[in-house]
Order: C-alpha cells, then sequence, then structure tokens
C-alpha cells in the first residue's frame, strides 16, 4: 500500500482548506447556525480514524460540525507559524502542538483549557508540560512511547533473547545474529523524516541523564560543547559501531514499517503510534518493544507532548463547541472507543477501559507501570533545529563525518538557532 501519497494528498488538501475555511470565524457565531470547528494535527498514521470520529461527533452534535484538515506532518510548525502570523482567527480552531519549546512558540495563540470536563480525567503528571502561571493549556492527545520495536519470530530463529539486550555492544552483537536470518537485509532501520532520524534518535544519550534540564540549555548557549558531554560523545561512538547494521536512515517512515512488516529488518526504531500502520500490513508474526540500550540503560522513551489546543482567536461559540468535540473523544464511551481501539493509543486519561490495548500499547503500559521509563528530552531542543541536524545525520550515515564531527555540527546548530 503507497501510504505516502495518500498522505500527499490529505497533506494538500489540508493546506488548500486552511487557506480559504472560517471566513467569519473572528466574529460570535450566529447562534441559529452550526458552529464550525476545523482540526489540523500532525500524526498522519490516526488522519483516516479522526476523520470518521468527527463524522460520528457531527451526527450526534447538530450545532457543531467539526471539519479535519489534512494531517501536516513534519510541517505542522511551518503551516501553524504562517496561519497565525497572517489572519490567526482564520487558523485552525484546534491544533495540535508539542510542549517545550513548540508550547512557548504558540502559547499566544492558545485559550485556558482549565474549564474542560476532560482536563480533571487527566492521569498524574500528564497535564505538568501544558501548565503555565497555574493554568492548563493543552489536552494530552495520549501517552506515547518509543524504542526498538521487534519482530519476536526472527529474535528466536536468531537465537536472541530481547531481555539480554542491555548494552549497546549487546545490540550490535544480536544484530550480527539476525543478519544471518534468511530474509533480513538489515537487522535494525531508522527512518529518514526529521523526527524519527535525529529528535527521537538523539533523545537517548540526554535521557539517560538527571541533569538534562540543566545541560541542554547550557549547550543552546554554547558554555557546554555536545563533544565534552560523556554521555553524548558514547553514544555517537556507539552509533558508529552500529551503523553497519542499519539501513542508514535511508527509508520513509511508511517504507520502514513496510521493510518491518515483510521481514526485511528485524527492529525498527519507532513507537507505538506505528500499531495502526502495521495492523494495515496484516502483520502476522508477534512483536514488542524494549529501550534503546544508551549508557547502559534498558527503559523506554516514555511522554505525552502533543497536546491538543484551541485557538483563542476562535469565536466564543467555536472555542466551546472545539472543547466539546475533545471533551467527548475523552470522557465519552463513544469517543474513548475511537481513541483506543481506532487510533490504538494509549490513553492519558483516567476512566478508559484498555482491557483491547494492542501489543506496543501493552509494553508502554508495562514499562510505565514498572517505572521503566524515560522521558522525552528532546523538546528541549531548540525549535526548528529537526531539519539541519538531519542533514548532520545524514552526513554521518554516509561517512562523510566522524561521531566528533557530527557532534559539533549539531552543536552549531543549536547555538545558531538560538540566536535567531
Amino acid at each position: 500500500m503507497k501510504k505516502l501519497l495518500s498522505i500527499l494528498c490529505a497533506l494538500a488538501v489540508g493546506v488548500t482548506m486552511l487557506s480559504g475555511c472560517s471566513s467569519g470565524s473572528a466574529k460570535s457565531a450566529d447562534t441559529s447556525k452550526k458552529a464550525v470547528v476545523t482540526l489540523i494535527q500532525n500524526k498522519v498514521e490516526i488522519q483516516q480514524q479522526l476523520e470518521a470520529a468527527a463524522k460520528e461527533f457531527n451526527s450526534t452534535h447538530k450545532n457543531v460540525e467539526v471539519q479535519i484538515l489534512g494531517a501536516a506532518g513534519d510541517n505542522l510548525v511551518t503551516t501553524l507559524q504562517s496561519q497565525f502570523a497572517s489572519s490567526p482567527e482564520k487558523a485552525p480552531t484546534i491544533f495540535t502542538c508539542g510542549s517545550g519549546s513548540e508550547f512557548e512558540k504558540f502559547f499566544n495563540y492558545m485559550a485556558p483549557l482549565d474549564s474542560a470536563k476532560s482536563a480533571s480525567k487527566i492521569a498524574k503528571g500528564q497535564s505538568d508540560d501544558a501548565m503555565k502561571d497555574g493554568k492548563l493549556y493543552g489536552l494530552p492527545m495520549a501517552i506515547e512511547g518509543f524504542g526498538l520495536i521487534y519482530n519476536k519470530t526472527i529474535f528466536k530463529e536468531a537465537g536472541v533473547n530481547a531481555e539480554d539486550i542491555k548494552s549497546m555492544s549487546d545490540l550490535v552483537s544480536a544484530c550480527q545474529k539476525l543478519a544471518k536470518v534468511k530474509g533480513v537485509v538489515k537487522p535494525l532501520a531508522f527512518a529518514k523524516e526529521t523526527y524519527f532520524q535525529f529528535m527521537h534518535t538523539f533523545n537517548w544519550p540526554f535521557a539517560s541523564m538527571s541533569n538534562y534540564k540543566e545541560v541542554i540549555p547550557k549547550v543552546i548557549s554554547g558554555d557546554t560543547k555536545l563533544k565534552d558531554i560523556p554521555e553524548v560523545k558514547q553514544y555517537a561512538e556507539d552509533l558508529q559501531t552500529l551503523k553497519p547494521y542499519t539501513n542508514l536512515a535511508k527509508d520513509s517512515y511508511d517504507d520502514q514499517l513496510a521493510g518491518f512488516a515483510t521481514g526485511k529488518y528485524a527492529i525498527i526504531h519507532q513507537g507505538n503510534w506505528c500499531e495502526s500502520v502495521l495492523t494495515d500490513y496484516k502483520v502476522t508474526f508477534d512483536y514488542g518493544m524494549i529501550g534503546m540500550p544508551a549508557n547502559g540503560n534498558t527503559s523506554i522513551a516514555v511522554g505525552n507532548t502533543n497536546f491538543f489546543r484551541v485557538n483563542k482567536y476562535a469565536s466564543k461559540d467555536q472555542q466551546a463547541a472545539a472543547i466539546s468535540f475533545l471533551d467527548w473523544l475523552f470522557t465519552e464511551k463513544a469517543g474513548q472507543t475511537y481513541v483506543t481501539d481506532k487510533f490504538k493509543l494509549i490513553p492519558a486519561y483516567n476512566g478508559f477501559d484498555t482491557t483491547n490495548m494492542t501489543p506496543l500499547s501493552k509494553d508502554v503500559a508495562k514499562y510505565s507501570e514498572e517505572g521503566k521509563t524515560v522521558p522525552w528530552t528532546f523538546n528541549l531542543f531548540p525549535a526548528g533545529v529537526d531539519k539541519d541536524c538531519s542533514s548532520a545525520m545524514e552526513k554521518f550515515y554516509a561517512g562523510k563525518s566522524t561521531p566528533e564531527q557530527l557532534l559539533d555540527e549539531i552543536n552549531k546548530v543549536w547555538v545558531d538557532a538560538a540566536k535567531k
């Protein structure tokens, strides 16, 4: 299935709709008419399911019409910047946005959501990154986790026990065995999209530090160099050792998942969000998730940095309608079913039935319950550095730079970004 083509088409439709929708949204909506709510988000893998959820919601809420715009993927930040800069009242009513630097970038366009019914249902600790001045400015989409997703059948055939992979050396040794299994082209595959190739991949060395919130700002300010941080230096050197057993991050997200589904790759560096795509591929083998064993850490990375925000420049009617849709998703059984059974997400709210969770969701939940998680540190990286840092990663994978040169290039991108 050529999912990339459908994603590009959806993006094109979304951009077109963004330029022409909600022409009168700055005014209070006529109570005799529907409140039109537009929604844009970046998770392409749930786009069709989200459209179905909106359709069901609209059928039971006659005074509201939720319109799902095309999923923007990696281009969401750029799209939102353009929309809010030109005409904020015409920008999407609901938009997704991360925490950290993205939260700060778009904070002036966010309405507080403390009054939402779903706000009182958020699981402990999952609203922290959306709080400012004592108010809530986002509803978490879900708890998500990423790490190494592995094919249990291939692991068994290769004689590899996933629980024995506790260091990067162990991972390399496992890859050597996995490479000998018939059909395996490369033991491990990364995706080439910027967030997958750099942001998620470089989360690991910082996540192994207890003081990453102090270290990352020092790098950005130029007071500390990445190559002088032992955990980061070791991680870059470990990637150099691991590189021959990888696809060199040449595959798109779709091709990476297709390769895993067909046994071309025994392991992929991904998160539980890819499960809906694997379901579409009708994967028949068992699979699970373990952590990237960076610096001896065997935890998976768990966070909820993708939040639904409501545009404060939308009319009061639109804002109220937007909250009613989000409350339906997170507090009513009909909406909750979409979140768990259709979106294949792990809820960040109390009151969900999680008995039908999928394999990766169960693994994320299990790691979370056992406290074997590390944070998402990439939200503290300077906003907008993913593309230039991914270019540096491409040079590294192509053998055009050493681990130290890779870190120097990333360092420069971060410092330059802070000056803009």
